[in-house]
């Protein structure tokens, strides 16, 4: 039996490390090990199925058949890491990590004789023991760590309560939201001096706190307090990145927990208003207060009882938290606080200013400052910021408005609505927007739609996506990412995806200086809040957003181009354009990354196992198309000047050109070359990063009016094939 020498990390002494015997496997609770082994044409498979190359899906749905949704997957294969973009796709399906031994390194066992020994990788060459390498989903990776520990080859619980290092503050997660809660926590960025950040669930009318051993219970304030001992709380301001639960007794409860943290810690605490939320804004890298209806609201202070003088913060007027002057404080408009009961049960405690109100009136309201803790006492008040202010710290002194210029404002709200009412009617029937209507930027975020369940039978164009989803069932407006002017929507957005993501904040727009405001008819959109889908790995981090909302291709024809925009690094918006008022639709291009025109959503070829394919390339100079490569189900014509390559296709590798065009057939907004391609009688295309996942069995040359095969030729990957295909000539 082959040993090596190491070091047992549960010993000081030396051990023997052996080869890997599954009936001495360490298991380790919360992390699932798969057995792989190399297949002989270069991929995985298992051991018991040598003849049967592993996929990401197939791995994807080995691990959800065999194993806990919530765990981490360990692949026990040597030289896992030369499998990186396999396993890197099978952490996007998962939405976990997964664990690859290094190049170079094979998985042996070693600990205690008679018991169970780990599973740990070792260097070929020098003899010791390497450390796992662990791979995020790619959607949602971040430089920050694992749900386990990983030192001197081997991998170990974590303990104690699940935590993460936040810009000044501290991420407390679950076993559920670890990933998630792991890539949002690393977006956010630098805070204001003195503010606290404290990421966590509200559950129950407190605060959920879960551990490494798996299990997680609920916190009062001043246990929470406790737990935040070591962040330095005391006289400073705590913000909770919170979603508030929706059932008053709830809020009434947090509130009340709120309080008692804030007395505790003697910190003030700032949390979204009953009912609201806060939200992560990439484009600032900082949190903004919502409320119910996912508006931009205040932040609601919590102070302890020895605090003296204004709060040290205030909210911007669009939900954000900065420093406030010595004379400033936190800016609400008169409401009854948290803790006054409503005559309406069913709404928050907290309502937001009406957003139907013009901005001139909103701009000459005086407001007034007041507290959570001490909701009946008025504090000084608040002058009212410029747009360019909002988002900046307030000076010293600022002067009020003159009425020259309030008046001025208030004629230009007024011609505004004058202008929008007289244009309406028009604007129904039409379907364009009337010339007065160019330089108006609408208030944002724009405003939620209801949601409606929908039939079962209903189709939205996208195979992973299945009927019966909710779909709005009223008209609203949102925001998508625009490349192109307002006059040339009409050709098309360029994407590689059955459907456009639209939101209803443009600062949430993923890449979004320039922005389509789009109508979207009832049925046309899809909340991501409420998607119930297994979704492709690059839109897992979208899942659970309030304001993100997904626009099927067969839904296309009721969501209608209104104008466009660009937006600073600020978040204000500057009109571009207007729209003819058509209906979007969705154009395949090389720019937007689509292969051959086609998008995301194809037939793939091989259904199942590994087929014969054929491939022309030039003779004279042996190369491989860069983008994409034409393959041909059965030999095709001798051609002069040409080789004919013969390759083994694995499973799902290429493009199904015809079946692809009968699915696509029935979108009549989606604009693609699939039509073009089988009119061209292309069956097959092959992707270029595809290439190496194909063998090439046999090639030929066209000599004498026939293909002769050329000799002595090794079956291997079809690039590293190409450079013994040089004519004689050449070589």
């Amino acid at each position: 039996m082959d040993t090596v020498r190491t070091i047992d990390a549960d010993a000081d002494q030396p051990s023997a490390a052996l080869r890997f015997d599954p009936r001495r496997h360490r298991r380790i609770p919360g992390l699932f090990d798969l057995w792989l082994a190399p297949g002989g044409r270069g991929g995985l498979v298992l051991p018991a199925k040598p003849d049967r190359p592993l996929t990401a899906r197939a791995i994807t749905d080995l691990v959800l058949r065999s194993g806990e949704a919530a765990d981490d997957v360990r692949i026990l294969t040597d030289d896992g890491a030369r499998h990186a973009d396999l396993f890197s796709e099978v952490a996007g399906l998962l939405a976990h990590d997964i664990l690859v031994s290094p190049k170079g390194t094979e998985i042996r066992q070693h600990g205690r004789q008679g018991g169970p020994m780990h599973a740990v990788p070792f260097d070929r060459e020098a003899g010791n023991s390497r450390d796992w390498l662990v791979i995020q989903p790619p959607d949602l990776a971040t430089p920050l760590p694992g749900w386990f520990t990983v030192e001197r080859g081997l991998v170990r619980p974590r303990t104690g309560v699940v935590g993460l290092p936040l810009h000044g503050g501290v991420v407390l997660a679950t076993r559920a939201d670890f990933v998630t809660r792991r890539a949002t926590a690393h977006r956010l960025g630098t805070a204001p001096d003195g503010l606290v950040t404290v990421a966590v669930t509200a559950r129950a009318g407190g605060f959920l706190v879960g551990d490494y051993g798996g299990t997680q219970r609920v916190y009062r304030g001043d246990q929470l307090a406790a737990l935040l001992g070591d962040l330095p709380l005391y006289g400073s301001d705590l913000r909770l990145w919170l979603t508030w639960p929706s059932d008053p007794q709830e809020q009434q409860s947090l509130v009340a927990q709120a309080r008692e943290l804030a007395e505790t810690t003697g910190a003030t605490v700032w949390t979204p208003p009953p009912g609201g939320s806060a939200e992560l804004v990439d484009g600032r890298r900082d949190l903004r207060a919502l409320d119910h209806a996912g508006r931009p609201a205040e932040w609601q202070a919590y102070r302890p009882p020895f605090a003296a003088g204004p709060p040290a913060l205030r909210t911007t007027p669009t939900g954000l938290l900065v420093a406030a002057s010595a004379g400033l404080s936190v800016t609400v408009h008169p409401t009854s606080p948290p803790d006054t009961e409503q005559p309406d049960t069913e709404q928050p405690d907290v309502e937001p200013p009406d957003t139907e109100q013009p901005m001139a009136e909103l701009a000459l309201q005086p407001t007034v400052t007041t507290d959570a803790s001490h909701p009946h006492q008025p504090l000084a008040p608040t002058p009212d910021s410029t747009p360019e202010q909002a988002d900046q710290p307030a000076p010293e002194q600022t002067d009020q408005p003159a009425p020259e210029q309030a008046d001025q404002q208030a004629e230009h709200a007024d011609q505004a609505a004058d202008a929008d009412q007289a244009a309406g009617p028009a604007t129904e029937q039409t379907g364009q927007r009337s010339p007065e209507k160019t330089e108006v930027v609408p208030e944002t975020p724009l405003p939620r739609p209801a949601m409606a369940g929908e039939d079962r039978r209903a189709g939205y164009g996208l195979g992973w996506l299945s009927p019966g989803q909710q779909v709005n069932a009223e008209r609203f407006e949102a925001f998508v990412v625009s490349p192109v002017e307002a006059q040339a929507v009409g050709g098309g957005l360029p994407g590689a995806e059955l459907f456009l993501l639209a939101f209803l904040d443009p600062r949430s727009v993923p890449d979004g200086r320039h922005l389509l405001r789009v109508r979207v008819e009832p049925g046309g959109a899809i909340p991501m809040a409420a998607l119930r889908a297994q979704l492709p790995a690059r839109l897992q981090h979208l899942r659970g957003l309030r304001e993100a909302y997904l626009l099927p291709a067969a839904r296309l024809d009721r969501a209608f181009a209104v104008d466009t925009f660009a937006m600073d690094q600020r978040g204000e918006l500057t009109s571009t354009g207007e729209c003819a008022g058509e209906s979007l639709s969705i154009r395949c291009a090389s720019q937007a990354r689509s292969i051959a025109g086609l998008p995301n959503e194809v037939r793939r070829w091989p259904t199942f196992g590994t087929r014969r394919a054929y491939a022309l390339l030039p003779a004279d100079r042996v190369r491989l198309p860069r983008n994409w490569l034409r393959l041909y189900r059965r030999q095709p014509p001798v051609r002069a000047g040409r080789l004919l390559v013969e390759l083994r296709v694995p499973r799902h590798r290429a493009i199904d050109v015809t079946a692809t065009a009968d699915l696509l057939a029935p979108l009549g907004r989606v604009r693609t070359r699939a039509e073009s391609l089988r009119a061209a009688q292309v069956e097959l295309i092959l992707a270029s990063r595809s290439y190496p996942r194909v063998r090439v069995r046999r090639a030929y040359r066209a000599e004498a009016g026939a293909w002769q095969r050329i000799p002595r030729l090794e079956q291997a990957p079809l690039p590293s094939v190409l450079p013994r295909l040089q004519s004689p000539t050449e070589s």
